[in-house]
């Protein structure tokens, strides 16, 4: 296996026919690696087998090649189609399972089924040019279906939910539909990834990113105390993935976003939270003083209204009392540093 692999590394670094192609489909790739196998391994078949000499697949995809006569010649595309197994034909494939982020920009209807060499992109049936507009246009995948592989079905396009905040519904092919559906409870869309800049457009859900980092933040803190299992039981009534990772989202979750649904549950459970480490002692002990005014309130990094946390030293100060550059606790640490290194000289 490993021999299989340095052999497909070598063609790639040295053979100038697999180049990339567009489109650069794995229909394409098999075709030239075919060609390349061909041209650098068949004669090969000839010879005792040296430690550079092809893994058994590839000696027993070569095996009637050795025996055949020169002037027996068949076309590399009639080779393929006998010797593999291929999704559809040279020209066309069927759809396949794949997330699509990007919005597919505006082309002539003649322009695309050319593309797709008059087939129906989900079948493969031949449409003569005088019917294509009967096709239909599948807004997900960007291309044109029968009327057999479409059905009218609507769906949100995850592309115009992440890049445009629009949750309009759109025609998709019943492939597309089915594949949508299949994925519409799934944590894929990881918003900071994909379009970072969605947050300054969307306010429902940059609002919600910050009641999520204050939740984040708060069962760091209920996860420490014996005393709140009941809370984080509540706080479990989330879908999983967001009171573990931030940024990252369902289409589920996006639509109860724009709904304000999220945003509602996630206060209470905020709330309710908060609530618990007000009179818990063990949560208390774990708290904040702010060493600028001196005050006996307990702090916490969830408190972002009136709470400001140092970047440096992690410690909690009222908003209204921090200056950076005189963080008591920084200060404290470059004074130790100091008189660490002054010590470490003396002692040399």
């Amino acid at each position: 296996m490993g021999e299989d692999c340095d052999l497909c590394l070598d063609l790639f670094s040295c053979s100038p026919s697999i180049a990339p192609t567009s489109p650069f489909t794995a229909e394409v790739l098999a075709q030239q690696l075919v060609t390349v196998f061909r041209k650098q391994w068949l004669h090969l078949e000839r010879q005792p087998r040296s430690s550079s000499s092809p893994g058994p697949a590839l000696q027993e995809f070569f095996q009637s090649e050795a025996g055949m006569p020169a002037e027996c010649s068949v076309s590399l595309a009639e080779e393929i189609k006998l010797r593999s197994r291929m999704r559809g034909t040279l020209i066309w494939a069927p759809p396949r399972f794949q997330i699509i982020f990007n919005i597919h920009p505006p082309q002539k209807r003649s322009v695309v089924v050319a593309s797709q060499h008059y087939l129906c992109a989900g079948c493969g049936t031949e449409v003569e040019p005088k019917y294509i507009k009967k096709l239909r246009y599948c807004e997900y995948l960007g291309k044109y279906f029968c009327d057999c592989c479409h059905s009218d079905s609507e769906s949100s396009i995850p592309g115009h939910i992440v890049m445009k905040w629009d949750f309009s519904k759109y025609p998709v092919c019943n492939f597309s539909k089915q594949l949508l559906d299949s994925i519409w409870h799934n944590p894929l869309f990881n918003v900071s990834c994909i379009n970072k800049a969605l947050y300054s457009k969307a306010k429902e859900l940059d609002r919600f990113r910050e009641l999520q980092e204050q939740l984040l933040s708060i069962k760091k803190l209920l996860a420490t105390c014996r005393l709140s299992k009941s809370v984080l039981q509540e706080i479990e009534q989330l879908p999983e993935h967001l009171t573990h990772e931030q940024h990252l989202f369902s289409l589920e979750d996006l639509v109860n976003i724009k709904r304000g649904l999220l945003q509602t549950q996630a206060r209470a459970l905020l709330k309710l939270a908060s609530a618990h480490v007000e009179i818990c002692e063990l949560c208390l002990a774990k708290g904040f003083i702010c060493e600028f005014c001196k005050s006996k309130e307990v702090l916490f990094p969830f408190q972002r209204e009136t709470c400001k946390r140092c970047e440096e030293c992690k410690a909690c100060f009222h908003k209204y009392c921090f200056k950076e550059e005189d963080c008591p606790k920084c200060i404290r640490i470059q004074t130790r540093r100091k008189l660490k290194d002054s010590f470490s000289l003396d002692v040399k």
